[in-house]
């Protein structure tokens, strides 16, 4: 599912990586010849309706009193790439924490059909003397980065081209992982303009990894109708302080819903086609509201709205969140997949690794939001690794040696004899 795939670019930081990965000794590009799929947006329903089933579960899996963002689109575009290459326990776990129907060939064509619609929202700017507005950027990338010695099967490839359009790296794992993370950090990097440079932190990808799933999104539009400069004012926090916020104000006709503990308003963007919808406890019902969070009130509160004159204020945000997917996926439900003795990914077996199970989920989101709009990033990588095949020998017995008394020590050159440091602990 690619709205934008381009090459990989610098992250920035201590992630280094080289200029063009593609080309480079760690990673080189493999595709398949199937065509792409382009289903129409009317079949997109399914997919939409599990992200919002999915999204509300997670959010109440995670701290209910710090600032989060994450994005349920990203994790789900994500997963569904891999559907195709689990089955049973391990795919119906997949399924039933992500809110997926059955991931038949209906599936693949939703997932690809939303991909289609959200494209649609992509909005040249305005420059006319009597308007001028910014222009709206929606663009998601999804990238599979495939051990070079440990190739799925190829019915596995053709379902990420026919309904994914995933660009397929083949990455030297094995003898370079680390090269190999820079350069899928890099490209994450390139795909989210640089908010979310470093997605997978050292460590994360070894020798043991055969596959890594990720999905870039990057988002920035501006309002349908701009906010007033904003001004001091006061935000009354969760733990009862009062904090200094910058609030920005407009009164304008908006959709607006109101039920027992809470209001809503959804503030439209550039298009009128993507909104930022509001969901404003009444004090004291904060608790309450989160728990009452699902699909349902949402889909209550989008059809039964009415559009009223608002004087809206609220305050510029400017979140970055790193969320812990891996034990709120598992919290939900979803261990199966995660176990190196039980997960089931039969198309990516090989003669090198005979168990493949996921090592890792990392998420990181960003938003910021001002007079002018909001800008957004948000990336999902899931890490799988495998269980070598290959006949195991007992491991050698170890020689003891307890460091519980005085002692000496050397530090030396090896190459070229050189004593360096030597020194005596007689007591620590």
């Amino acid at each position: 599912m690619s709205l934008a795939l381009g090459g990989c670019g610098s992250s920035g930081g201590e992630d280094k990586a080289p200029a063009d990965p593609a080309s480079g000794s760690a990673i080189s590009e493999l595709r398949s010849s199937a065509s792409r799929v382009t289903p129409d947006v009317s079949e997109a329903a399914p997919a939409a309706e599990a992200e919002q089933a999915f999204a509300f579960g997670f959010l109440q899996q995670l701290a209910d009193d710090e600032n989060i963002t994450f994005s349920p689109h990203s994790l789900s575009a994500a997963f569904a790439m891999l559907t195709d290459a689990a089955d049973g326990k391990t795919l119906t776990e997949i399924e039933q924490t992500l809110k997926f129907p059955r991931a038949d060939e209906a599936f693949h064509r939703a997932q690809d059909a939303l991909n289609l619609g959200l494209a649609a929202r992509n909005r040249p700017a305005i420059d006319e003397p009597d308007e001028k507005v910014e222009a709206q950027t929606l663009s998601e990338s999804n990238d599979v980065w495939i051990r070079d010695d440990a190739r799925p099967q190829d019915s596995y490839l053709d379902t990420l081209a026919r309904y994914y359009g995933a660009g397929v790296h083949e990455a030297d794992f094995g003898k370079q992982p680390e090269a190999a993370r820079l350069a899928i950090n890099a490209k994450v990097s390139a795909d989210t303009h640089e908010l979310i440079p470093q997605l997978i932190p050292r460590g994360s990808i070894d020798d043991r990894t055969v596959l890594v799933l990720t999905n870039a999104m990057y988002f920035k539009a501006p309002w349908r109708t701009p906010f007033a400069d904003a001004v001091p004012g006061d935000f009354h926090a969760l733990d009862g302080s009062t904090k200094s916020a910058s609030m920005m104000a407009q009164q304008a006709a908006f959709p607006y819903y109101e039920a027992d503990g809470f209001v809503s308003v959804a503030v439209p963007y550039y298009g009128k086609d993507l909104e930022l919808m509001l969901i404003v406890p009444d004090a004291g019902k904060y608790a309450d509201v989160r728990g009452q969070l699902s699909s349902a009130l949402l889909n209550a509160m989008a059809g039964t709205r009415t559009t009223e004159l608002v004087a809206l204020t609220l305050p510029k945000l400017d979140l970055q969140s790193t969320v812990m997917a891996t034990p709120t996926l598992k919290a939900l439900g979803m261990q199966t997949p995660f176990s190196s003795v039980d997960a089931d990914f039969p198309k990516l077996k090989s003669p090198l690794f005979d168990r493949v199970y996921i090592s890792d989920v990392l998420h990181q989101a960003t938003v910021a939001i001002d007079e002018k709009g909001t800008e957004a990033s948000a990336a999902t990588a899931i890490v799988l690794s495998g269980v070598s095949s290959a006949p195991t020998e007992p491991p050698p017995q170890p020689k003891v040696v307890t460091v519980d008394r005085p002692f000496f020590f050397v530090i030396r050159d090896n190459p070229t004899g050189a004593v360096l440091f030597v020194g005596q602990v007689v007591a620590p």
